[in-house]
């Protein structure tokens, strides 16, 4: 039985050993043959299978738009000079202050203090102007608030004037008037920008 046994194991064994090789060489063939010339096996371990990759590019835009926002301006201060003249009329209206646009406003500088001129245009719902230099000459820390200067207008429409003071010499500044109306509502009151200039340099 023993001599049986020994006999069947020496047959088996050439077939264990090529059957074995066989099964090495088709793995290590349809590694290269599906990789291609790229491809390799790990030295440390036959099985695992590698391919060398390629980088690829950053997707680009072919309409001509960033992908991402562009900065824009925002705040109320103007970066040009003003807006439109007002055209004096030879009259009031009923209703004429607006707020959809903004006006350009006349400043004469000194050293200290400026003088604003407009044109009062009226309106049966106006309280008063009220006008203010913001500094655009930026400082480290807290900036220093000029304030408003409040001016009644006039009993009919027409040219007005207002000086601010308290101003820094040789500083540039964006004058700003806003006027205060009544609500349509009667419910308070309600004030909007409607002239500012450009930037203004004290001497």
């Amino acid at each position: 039985m023993v001599k049986h046994r020994a006999r069947w194991l020496l047959l088996l064994a050439p077939l264990l050993l090529t059957g074995c090789s066989m099964l090495t060489g088709s793995s290590s063939s349809t590694g290269a043959g599906s990789a291609g010339a790229t491809a390799g096996t790990n030295p440390t371990n036959p099985w695992q299978i590698y391919a060398q990759g390629s980088p690829t590019p950053s997707p680009t835009t072919t309409s001509g738009i960033p992908p991402y926002p562009l900065p824009t301006a925002t705040g109320f201060l103007p970066l040009t000079g003003g807006g439109a003249r007002v055209t004096p009329t030879p009259t009031c209206g009923l209703d004429t202050v607006h707020f959809s646009r903004i006006n350009a406003l006349t400043v004469a500088p000194g050293t200290t203090s400026a003088t604003a001129s407009w044109y009062n245009a009226g309106g049966y719902n106006l309280v008063e102007y009220r006008l203010t230099a913001i500094s655009q000459d930026l400082r480290p820390g807290p900036q220093r608030d000029v304030g408003w200067v409040t001016v009644k207008p006039a009993t009919t429409c027409g040219a007005m004037t207002a000086t601010i003071t308290g101003l820094d010499r040789t500083t540039g500044y964006v004058f700003s008037l806003d006027a205060v109306v009544t609500r349509r509502s009667g419910d308070g009151t309600h004030a909007g920008t409607v002239y500012r200039s450009g930037v203004v340099r004290t001497k």
